[in-house]
């Protein structure tokens, strides 16, 4: 059964992180799904976003993505998400939502179905990181934590979104309007 912890950054929440990880232990920073079997570092995935992999060089000595011959894109390759590596889940830039400035939540995801001890305490390091230099979420129902400049984006008026871009409807433009009244209590310098 696989952990998962959940936030909304923005780009320079996201350096930092990468940072951190990058200097605790050798990892690479790779796209989880790719046209081709090469394995290469993505350097600049803060300023682009996607779905990535954590692959901690130390833990795991090679990768090798497997080959996806069908699917609904045509075939590809992907990290099988057995291997103890991480994903990394991350919306960097604004997106509209009922023509509102919103920011989708992000995910680090681990499958933990090889037990490792090693993996673990690498994966429970990140999470401390997160827990220790992000804010709680502030937004009732939604859970997970904000990097610093996510968090002043969203007391500026910044619409939080859950791991995907909800329908336009009743029901979520009341969410909407109650993150708004919300926002009004959040404390403004919650660290």
């Amino acid at each position: 059964m696989g952990r998962q912890i959940q936030f909304h950054m923005l780009g320079s929440d996201c350096k930092e992180f990468v940072q951190f990880i990058q200097n605790r232990d050798p990892v690479i920073v790779i796209q989880w799904i790719s046209e081709s079997q090469e394995i290469e570092e993505t350097k600049d995935a803060c300023a682009k976003g996607g779905w990535y992999c954590l692959w901690n060089q130390q833990i795991l000595l090679s990768l090798k993505r497997t080959y996806i011959r069908e699917s609904d894109r045509g075939p590809y390759y992907r990290v099988d998400s057995a291997l103890p590596v991480i994903e990394f889940s991350y919306t960097p830039t604004e997106q509209l939502w009922n023509r509102r400035a919103a920011l989708i939540q992000g995910r680090l995801w681990a499958g933990f179905e090889n037990e490792s001890k090693e993996f673990a305490k690498w994966y429970g390091a990140l999470v401390r990181w997160i827990q220790r230099n992000f804010i709680k979420n502030p937004v009732p129902l939604l859970g997970g934590y904000l990097g610093p400049a996510a968090y002043n984006w969203y007391l500026k008026g910044g619409l939080l979104l859950p791991g995907f871009q909800p329908p336009t409807t009743a029901q979520w433009l009341s969410w909407a309007a109650a993150q708004d009244a919300h926002r009004v209590t959040a404390p403004r310098n919650p660290c």
